[in-house]
């Protein structure tokens, strides 16, 4: 059975794809664009290991995942960067360093979205004390190498930690 997808105008069960990101309504006309979301990712440096977390909800509840989130409205990547290292780890960074970008799909409640997840660096002296809270339950320092990617929520992550591995 296919999906029905409604009208975010008339309400009517009516809105077909387009293309992959284009939707139109065949009742009202309306015009629906499912643009790519951005998220940031952080990966914080204490000599050679990184901080990764343990995610506390889902999409990957129970997984390792680098801390960042989705940016916000009228957000640049670099604020949502450091709101989202604090949120998540309570750590008041600045200055983050952009290493690079990736797209990844994203799966909430049945919904795929599309995102580019960009990544940006940080370097800390000391490890920071950690507080359990509502989305991240553990953080962990690891070198890259010793991270099992199958524990980590989601491929851009696994594919950022490939690009960090030392160069043999």
């Amino acid at each position: 059975m296919q999906a029905q997808y409604y009208c975010p105008r008339c309400g009517l069960a009516a809105l077909d794809t387009v293309d992959n990101k284009l939707y139109g309504c065949t009742q009202c006309g309306y015009t629906y664009f499912h643009n790519t979301a951005a998220a940031v990712a952080a990966v914080i440096y204490h000599g050679a290991e990184i901080a990764l977390i343990t995610r506390a909800n889902e999409p990957g509840g129970g997984l390792l995942d680098l801390p960042g989130g989705f940016v916000e409205g009228d957000e640049s990547l670099e604020a949502a960067v450091i709101r989202e290292v604090y949120e998540e780890i309570g750590v008041d960074l600045r200055l983050p360093r952009y290493l690079f970008s990736i797209p990844n799909r994203y799966e909430y409640h049945t919904i795929r979205y599309r995102t580019v997840d960009v990544f940006f660096a940080f370097t800390v002296e000391e490890r920071p004390e950690f507080v359990v809270n509502d989305e991240a339950s553990a953080l962990h320092w690891m070198r890259p190498e010793d991270v099992d990617l199958k524990q980590v929520a989601f491929e851009s992550v696994r594919a950022a930690l490939r690009r960090l591995l030392p160069k043999s």
